[in-house]
């Protein structure tokens, strides 16, 4: 997967409009994003098991930040964008029954994103741009778990997991994976090198990865998906014109 990624930013930044008149700068880019994982209670209670319970996904915010490169065509009004991140990217899933029990499964993920997109400007500094991005999972076993069933049922005799072991029940059974992801993103890029944006992140494949355990918790599709604001300063290759 990591050589289709490669292979690609080459002959998206080498070959396409090889002929044309380009700017190319580069730079940093920070800011935070939003984001949700799907699908979360089927995997944990599958569907038809008991009532009196609600589940429910909670998105979270995080932190992001990278890298640049920016090949602009100014005759074309486009250019192509190659990029390299970090995200902190988390979701919540909040239990709540009708014996008073409550826990919270967080998935707090990190991941290394690498892609391209390619923008079109209708006006000035203003561009629209679309493209494929993956991210890679660097933390995949980082799910927190912590409930009352302490406070609930010490003292009644009914038996209990530890908050401790039911996390390491879930590290075990569940580990977030690498997946692919389609990003629409919108913003303005000033002459004074500073830029903004905002982006929307789709999930198109897979991100959390099930094994064989005896807790009933099942495979399902977990995609992510995430809504980022971003500000960002670029430099120029004034002396790569050829590059």
């Amino acid at each position: 997967m990591k050589k289709i990624i490669l292979l690609f930013l080459l002959i998206s930044t080498k070959s396409v409009f090889a002929q044309s008149e380009r700017e190319i700068t580069y730079g940093l880019f920070a800011g935070g994003i939003y984001s949700k994982m799907s699908n979360l209670p089927d995997v944990i209670v599958p569907k038809g098991i008991y009532d009196g319970y609600t589940l429910k996904e909670e998105g979270k915010f995080g932190g992001a930040g990278g890298f640049f490169i920016n090949w602009k065509y100014p005759y074309a009004k486009l250019a192509i964008q190659t990029e390299v991140s970090y995200s902190g990217q988390s979701t919540d899933l909040n239990y709540e029954d009708i014996k008073g029990l409550k826990y919270k499964m967080t998935f707090a993920f990190n991941y290394i994103n690498v892609g391209a997109q390619l923008k079109f400007y209708p006006y000035k500094g203003f561009y629209i741009g679309a493209g494929p991005y993956v991210g890679f999972n660097i933390s995949g076993d980082n799910i927190k778990y912590s409930s009352n069933a302490q406070e609930i049922f010490a003292e009644s005799g009914v038996p209990f997991e530890t908050d401790a072991n039911v996390q390491k029940v879930l590290r075990e059974s569940l580990s977030g994976k690498n997946y692919f992801y389609g990003m629409l993103a919108a913003g303005y890029e000033f002459s004074s090198n500073f830029s903004i944006g905002a982006r929307y992140a789709i999930g198109l494949s897979d991100a959390l990865m099930t094994e064989e355990n005896g807790h009933r918790y099942s495979e399902n599709k977990n995609k992510v998906n995430s809504i980022s604001l971003i500000i960002g300063y670029s430099f120029d290759f004034d002396d790569l014109g050829n590059f």
